[in-house]
C-alpha cells in the first residue's frame, strides 16, 4: 500500500509540474488563442496610443484599419488603388476623374458614393491642423494643390479640378489625405464623433484610463469576412514592460515604429515562441532646430557645426545594432526615386572651425529638448549624449532636457528650445509632403514648432515642383531642394528607420507596409 501511495504521489507531482510548466509558457498564455466563448482576438502593443480623438482629421491611427483611403502607397511608394478603382488626370492635367470601388459599405451600414467621397475630401482640404477644426476659409493647398471645384459625375465617379495642374495628385491622396468616413461620423462642425470607416475592423470603445482601444470585426467588409473577432490596441510606453508583456502572452504583437528596440532584438530572436520581423519604412529621424533670429542656430555655420558633430555611422552600428540606415538626405531611401546623396559627414575639427567662425572661441550653451514619449521607442537619449560629448569638444555646452509630450509641444510652439530630435514619416504624396510641412515658409510644422525657416529660393523650388508635369524634371527639382536644405542645414537628418516588430508564433500573416501599417484583414491566429 505504501508503495502504491508513493507511486501515486510521484504521478501527481509530475502532473503538477507539467501543468505549471504549461501555465508559464508564453505560447500557452497568448491571448491570441480563442476564448472559452470561441472569440478569436489579438492584443497589439505599441509605444503610444492609436486613439487620436475628435480634434484630429482621422480620429484613430491608420494602423487600426478602421478607416481606409482612396489610394495607398505600395512598397516603392507608388500609388496603389484602395477604395478608388482608378484616379486619372485629364489631358491638360487640371482635372482628375476618380472612380470608386462599388459595393463598399461603411460601419454604420451606409454606402460609399461620390457624394460621400466629395464631402470627405472637402473636409480634409479645409481641415486646419493648427486650429484642429474644419475651417471653410482654410485651404490645404500645400498638400492637395489649389482645388477649384469637385463635381459628381455619377454615384461612383466624380472629378477634382485644380487651378494649376498637379501631376502627382494620385499620390497626394494616399493615407489620411483621402480617409473615407460615413456621413454619420461627423457632428455639425465636421468633427468625428464616431469613426464609421470602411475597414475590416470597426471602432468599439476606448478606455482613456488604460489607453486601450477595442475594435470589433466588420462582417460586411468589402473584401470578405475578417478572420479575427476582436483586435485590441494597448499603449505600453516603457520598452521593457512592452517586451515582457509579449513574452508572457499578455499581448500577442508589438507593432509600430519603435515598438521593439534594437537592443531587444537578440532577446526576441532567442525566444522560440516569438517571431521578429523588420522592414525599412518611410520614417526618418531628424534634429530640427530653432533657427529664429537671436537663437544660436540662426547662424548657418552653427547648424553646419552641429551636423558635423553627429557620427551617423556609429549611431547606426552601435546604438541601433545595425537596424537602421545612415541618412544621406532629409528624404528616406524608401522613396529611392527621389533620393539624392547629399554627402553628410562627421568631422569634429571642421565643426570647431565653423563654430569659432560663428560665435568665437568662448563656450556657448544650447538645449537639446527631448520628448519623453519618444524615449521608449528610439535611442534619442543615447544619441543626445553622443552629440553632447562632441559639441563639448568644439566649445558648445549642450544641456539635455527631457519633458513630457504636452510640455515638449508647448516649448516648440513658444520657441523656448534650440534642438528638438523627432521623427517624420512621408505617408502620402511625393517628397513635397515633407517639404511643404517642414521647410516651406509658413508650413504647418515650420510655423507650429518655431523652426524659423524662411527661404524664398527654397519656397520657389517647392512651388515649381508641385506643378511640374515631367517626372524627370521633378526629380531635378527635388535634387536641388535636398541640396539646398543640406547647404543651409535647415533640417539635419540622422538615420532612416528600419522598424522591428514581433509577435507570438500563433499570429499569422502580420506584416507592416512602408508606412508601418498592418493589413489586419489578412491576420489570423493558429
Amino acid at each position: 500500500m505504501k508503495k502504491k501511495i508513493a507511486l501515486l504521489l510521484s504521478a501527481v507531482i509530475i502532473l503538477t509540474s507539467m501543468m505549471a510548466a504549461c501555465s508559464n509558457s508564453p505560447a500557452s498564455q497568448s491571448s491570441a488563442q480563442p476564448t472559452a466563448s470561441g472569440v478569436k482576438k489579438i492584443v497589439i502593443a505599441a509605444g503610444r496610443t492609436f486613439y487620436q480623438g475628435p480634434t484630429t482629421n482621422i480620429f484613430v491611427h491608420g494602423s487600426t484599419n478602421v478607416w481606409q483611403s482612396l489610394v495607398m502607397l505600395n512598397d516603392k511608394m507608388e500609388p496603389e488603388m484602395r477604395l478608388a478603382e482608378s484616379v486619372k488626370p485629364s489631358q491638360d492635367g487640371l482635372t482628375w476623374t476618380i472612380k470608386l470601388r462599388s459595393g463598399v459599405t461603411f460601419h454604420d451600414g451606409s454606402t460609399l458614393t461620390s457624394d460621400v467621397a466629395i464631402m470627405n475630401l472637402d473636409r480634409l482640404y479645409h481641415w486646419n491642423s493648427g486650429s484642429k477644426a474644419y475651417d471653410p476659409a482654410f485651404e490645404n493647398t500645400g498638400e492637395f494643390g489649389k482645388i477649384t471645384k469637385m463635381t459628381k459625375v455619377d454615384d461612383l465617379s466624380f472629378t477634382v479640378t485644380h487651378e494649376k495642374a498637379i501631376p502627382d495628385f494620385d499620390l497626394r491622396l494616399g493615407y489620411e489625405n483621402s480617409a473615407m468616413f460615413a456621413a454619420a461620423s461627423f457632428d455639425s462642425k465636421k468633427a468625428i464623433t464616431t469613426p464609421y470607416g470602411t475597414g475590416p475592423y470597426k471602432y468599439e470603445s476606448y478606455d482613456e484610463k488604460t489607453e486601450t482601444l477595442t475594435l470589433a470585426k466588420f462582417d460586411k467588409y468589402w473584401e470578405g469576412t475578417p478572420k479575427l473577432d476582436k483586435v485590441i490596441f494597448r499603449n505600453i510606453a516603457d520598452a521593457t514592460t512592452r517586451l515582457s508583456a509579449l513574452q508572457s502572452g499578455e499581448v500577442d504583437v508589438i507593432s509600430d515604429v519603435g515598438g521593439i528596440l534594437p537592443q531587444q532584438a537578440a532577446t526576441v530572436q532567442g525566444d522560440n515562441n516569438l517571431v521578429m520581423k523588420q522592414r525599412l519604412v518611410s520614417t526618418v529621424h531628424y534634429y530640427f532646430m530653432n533657427t529664429n533670429s537671436g537663437k544660436l542656430f540662426s547662424d548657418v555655420n552653427m547648424r553646419k557645426a552641429l551636423s558635423l558633430c553627429i557620427d551617423r555611422d556609429t549611431i547606426v552600428k552601435k546604438l541601433l545594432k545595425g537596424y537602421g540606415e545612415t541618412a544621406k538626405s532629409v528624404l528616406s531611401s524608401a522613396g529611392a526615386t527621389w533620393l539624392t546623396d547629399c554627402g553628410y559627414s562627421f568631422d569634429v575639427k571642421q565643426a570647431k572651425e565653423l563654430k569659432e567662425k560663428a560665435v568665437g572661441t568662448g563656450e556657448v550653451s544650447c538645449t537639446i529638448l527631448l520628448n519623453s514619449s519618444l524615449l521608449g521607442r528610439w535611442p534619442y537619449q543615447d544619441t543626445a549624449a553622443m552629440v553632447q560629448a562632441q559639441l563639448k569638444e568644439i566649445g558648445v555646452n549642450a544641456q539635455i532636457e527631457t519633458v513630457d509630450s504636452a510640455t515638449w509641444s508647448k516649448r516648440l510652439k513658444e520657441g523656448t528650445y534650440d534642438i528638438a530630435p523627432q521623427p517624420f514619416t512621408v505617408s502620402a504624396g511625393e517628397p513635397n509632403y515633407f517639404f511643404v510641412r517642414n521647410v516651406k515658409t509658413g508650413g504647418s510644422n515650420n510655423a507650429a514648432r518655431s523652426y524659423g525657416i524662411k527661404d524664398a529660393a527654397l519656397d520657389s523650388l517647392i512651388d515649381k515642383v508641385a506643378i511640374e508635369p515631367s517626372k524627370a524634371e521633378r526629380q531635378k527639382y527635388y535634387s536641388e531642394i535636398q541640396k539646398l536644405v543640406k547647404e543651409k542645414e535647415y533640417v539635419i537628418p540622422l538615420w532612416y528607420d528600419v522598424t522591428l516588430y514581433a509577435m507570438n508564433k500563433r499570429v499569422q500573416n502580420f506584416n507592416l507596409d512602408v508606412t508601418f501599417c498592418p493589413d489586419l484583414y489578412k491576420v489570423s491566429v493558429g
